[in-house]
């Protein structure tokens, strides 16, 4: 076997899941396949458990689950007494702050994920089964959002470039004949000696790294495809209803001989059938605000204050190979935010477009075609009903406070310029 049936082998490995954890299905009964980077669930013990799983299995969760906030709290108390004790260095203190204020944010976001685990789980098995898009069912679309979801993707490599250079640090400590950790920490007592206690200290600041990086890298990435999904099945929403009235009226012409139907009923039976898929996708749209409604306020608050200590740093340390986990995380964070703004704005700018899509579906054609009165106003009045079900287009906010589109991640940017400017000028 060479060296490329291997990789091939070992990536069809992991895009499936454990058997103790969630596998959504898909409408035809078939496990829809992992993209790589939602592993990173797994790390911060984030991905849903199977519906049945057993009591030992459910107890060792928990464990895992306390185990991991634990070496999370170590981490974050460690780096504040280390800020406290360096209160008179201001770059140090900005140094330790930028992973403190990174640990913190995720802490809030990681344990929402796991605190909604279970709602978590039916809003995946929801997605795959009525708003992901196969490649064999519409290949022109998928192929489409794949490009589409490449940038984020390929943002999320610079979180793990910044891992990376953390987890260097204990790596070329112990080549140093060193006891070093990741982040700089302090607890009053030396935890390097004995042997025992530096690799139990060793290890839980490993695994906060990871535990950090894991979900960011995920989450990004399955929000972005749910995004990306929904607004293809909107999009072939509205070519439905541009293509409605023109269908109704051929599908008439033909049946004309064979039937007694009316072309507004035909038009009708179409129209019901759109607007039950509109109304199908309208709630998968609450359903995913309100999964990631909390961590997108999150996300969006903390991002201006991060990306302030983080300039501060660059600017006052400059590029170095020590400092590039600075630069990485930056570079990563405001492409990231711009990338959701794109995508946001891209799917409430879709979803503006069906009310005025609905009215202009050329139902007049049809009217002209028919002389029942009353069937005519039962389209009127369906109209109408279709009109005002999505007379307040989607959009994705941070606890109803901050919309996630291009005007927020602006706004948010030139806050961190304002902050960089004030705390620099303070140096």
């Amino acid at each position: 076997m060479n060296s490329l049936s291997v990789l091939r082998l070992v990536v069809s490995i992991m895009r499936y899941l454990p058997i103790s954890y969630h596998k959504p299905l898909l409408p035809n009964g078939l496990h829809p396949p992992i993209d790589w980077q939602l592993y990173g669930f797994f790390c911060a013990n984030g991905w849903p458990l199977a519906a049945h799983i057993t009591k030992t299995r459910y107890i060792a969760d928990i464990m895992v689950t306390i185990m991991q906030f634990m070496s999370e709290s170590m981490v974050l108390i460690g780096e504040a007494v280390v800020m406290h004790d360096n209160l008179d260095n201001i770059s140090f203190v900005c140094t330790v702050l930028a992973p403190n204020l990174i640990l913190f944010e995720m802490m809030l976001r990681a344990y929402n994920i796991i605190y909604r685990r279970n709602s978590f789980r039916t809003h995946i098995e929801e997605f795959y089964k009525k708003i992901y898009i196969q490649r064999t069912w519409n290949p022109e679309l998928f192929e489409k959002i794949r490009r589409q979801q490449l940038p984020t993707k390929y943002s999320t490599f610079t979180y793990i470039i910044t891992l990376v250079t953390y987890v260097y640090v204990p790596v070329s400590g112990l080549i140093k004949n060193e006891r070093l950790v990741p982040f700089p920490i302090n607890f009053g007592f030396d935890y390097t000696v004995p042997w025992p206690r530096y690799l139990v200290f060793l290890t839980m600041s490993m695994w906060t790294g990871f535990a950090v990086v894991g979900p960011l890298v995920a989450e990004a990435n399955i929000l972005a495809m749910q995004i990306l999904h929904l607004n293809g099945r909107y999009s072939l929403l509205l070519e439905d209803l541009r293509n409605i009235s023109r269908k109704s009226i051929a599908e008439h012409e033909k049946c004309k001989r064979k039937d007694n139907m009316l072309v507004t009923q035909r038009f009708r039976y179409r129209l019901y059938d759109i607007i039950r898929r509109n109304v199908e996708l309208n709630d998968f749209a609450k359903s995913m605000q309100e999964q990631y409604s909390f961590r997108v306020f999150v996300m969006l608050a903390l991002s201006a204050t991060l990306l302030c200590v983080l300039g501060f740093l660059t600017a006052t340390l400059g590029i170095t190979a020590q400092n590039i986990r600075f630069v990485s995380w930056i570079i990563g964070k405001v492409v990231e935010l711009l990338i959701f703004g794109r995508l946001g704005t891209t799917l409430s700018t879709t979803t503006d477009k069906l009310s005025t899509s609905y009215y202009c579906c050329d139902w007049e054609d049809i009217i002209l075609h028919s002389t029942n009165a009353e069937e005519n106003k039962k389209l009127m009045k369906l109209i109408a009903l279709a009109i005002h079900l999505n007379s307040n287009p989607f959009r994705l906010t941070g606890l109803n406070f901050s919309v996630v589109n291009y005007e927020t991640v602006v706004a948010i940017l030139r806050g961190a310029g304002s902050y960089f400017t004030v705390i620099y000028a303070y140096r």
